[in-house]
């Protein structure tokens, strides 16, 4: 049975939704809403603070344990600054592929659930079937937490199937993520007198230095997980700013931070090394005056995903998916915090994260046709 033209209708639909992190994707959310009441679908949100955004969870079938649940997140990111040639907002359909912004990153597999969910309703369903669309993943990962400690806290379900892009193989563990900025004030002065202040951008390279050093042991001696490339953990700056002038002591001066870390390692681990060599740099810096500071703003926590440890379910995923093995990736997705409020989590989606953000993402049919196929397959063999 081939879902080609369902797939194709829904993922315009989506597409049409602006749902740039920065905006709301509550018209999107209602749209959801009134196509899952069609067959039956009970519908719950989960809204941000502000009330301008929410997660949509939708469950199909008898309220009983157990289930799978289909999750992706709502949210692309910006198309400002790139060369698209036509609206990325209107799909565009190739014959082989299907053009617009979220085509892969991920509005391709909301596509696919919502497709196949008029079939996966008409089934006798034993267990319900979860759709749980997210919002800010594009952001760290921060609108799905409520959702995913509801479903660990009642829902049961026996798998959690999060549709990032990985060519429709079977992702079983991700490295988790964790930013921040780190900020240093100082006290300025001539940059002729440095022992009467205390320099910001100085005391921030000295930090910058631990950090390499920190990453250094990661890769020589820390823990390694071969399935990953790279297989050891990573810690990282990539933006500094700082100073005003080129003879000014810097009073201020920040940098932004990133860590990678493999499963069983600690991300308070980490931060407490940094925090410690901090503390060390801020009481030299306090003895010049007691106004100086460094804090570290954490941004965002992304727990890693380790392997389920259920080969019987693995082999089961495997064979629905026509490969032999799965695999491990170096970035960080919604699985690991689904893991981590109880629901066993893997990845699997249409499309390449090559594609993704890209002026043009599209997505191969082909792609999509082999997901609304696996994904009707798994409502069947695990639901019914």
């Amino acid at each position: 049975m081939s879902f080609r033209p369902d797939f194709t209708r829904r993922l315009a639909e989506l597409v049409a939704f602006p749902t740039v992190s920065a905006d709301s994707n509550l018209a999107l959310v209602e749209h959801v809403e009134r196509l899952a009441g069609d067959f039956g679908g009970r519908c719950r949100r989960f809204p941000n603070p502000e009330g301008d955004k929410a997660s949509l969870l939708i469950a199909v079938g008898p309220d009983a344990p157990g289930g799978i649940v289909f999750s992706g997140h709502t949210d692309v990111v910006p198309t400002t600054g790139q060369a698209w040639t036509a609206d990325p907002w209107t799909l565009r359909d190739t014959g082989e592929t299907l053009v617009g912004r979220g085509a892969t990153d991920m509005k391709g597999f909301l596509a696919c659930s919502l497709a196949v969910l008029p079939a996966i309703a008409r089934m006798p369903l034993k267990a319900p079937v979860w759709l749980a669309f997210s919002y800010d993943e594009e952001v760290g990962c921060t609108g799905v937490g409520d959702m995913a400690e509801w479903l660990g806290a009642n829902a049961d379900a026996r798998l959690a199937v999060i549709g990032e892009a990985t060519g429709m193989e079977l992702v079983t563990a991700h490295k988790g993520g964790c930013i921040g900025w780190a900020h240093v004030h100082g006290k300025p002065g001539h940059s002729s007198q440095p022992e009467r202040g205390a320099n910001a951008v100085m005391a921030a390279g000295e930090l910058i230095a631990h950090a390499a050093g920190i990453y250094e042991g990661m890769r020589t001696t820390g823990p390694r997980m071969e399935a990953f490339n790279p297989p050891w953990s990573t810690l990282q700056v990539n933006q500094v700013e700082g100073g005003t002038h080129g003879n000014i002591l810097a009073e201020h001066c920040r940098f932004f931070w990133e860590m990678r870390l493999i499963p069983g390692v600690s991300f308070d681990d980490v931060l407490a090394e940094l925090r410690g060599k901090a503390a060390e740099i801020e009481a030299r810096m306090r003895a010049v005056d007691p106004a100086c500071s460094i804090r570290f703003d954490e941004l965002a926590r992304i727990p890693p995903l380790a392997p389920m440890g259920d080969a019987a379910l693995e082999r089961m995923l495997l064979d629905l998916l026509g490969r032999d093995t799965a695999r491990a990736a170096p970035y960080g997705t919604e699985a690991g915090i689904f893991a981590a409020a109880g629901v066993p989590s893997v990845v699997i989606g249409p499309g390449r994260l090559a594609d993704a953000h890209q002026p043009d993402e599209s997505i191969a049919v082909s792609e999509m046709e082999h997901c609304t196929a696996f994904l009707t397959r798994l409502a069947e063999t695990m639901a019914t």
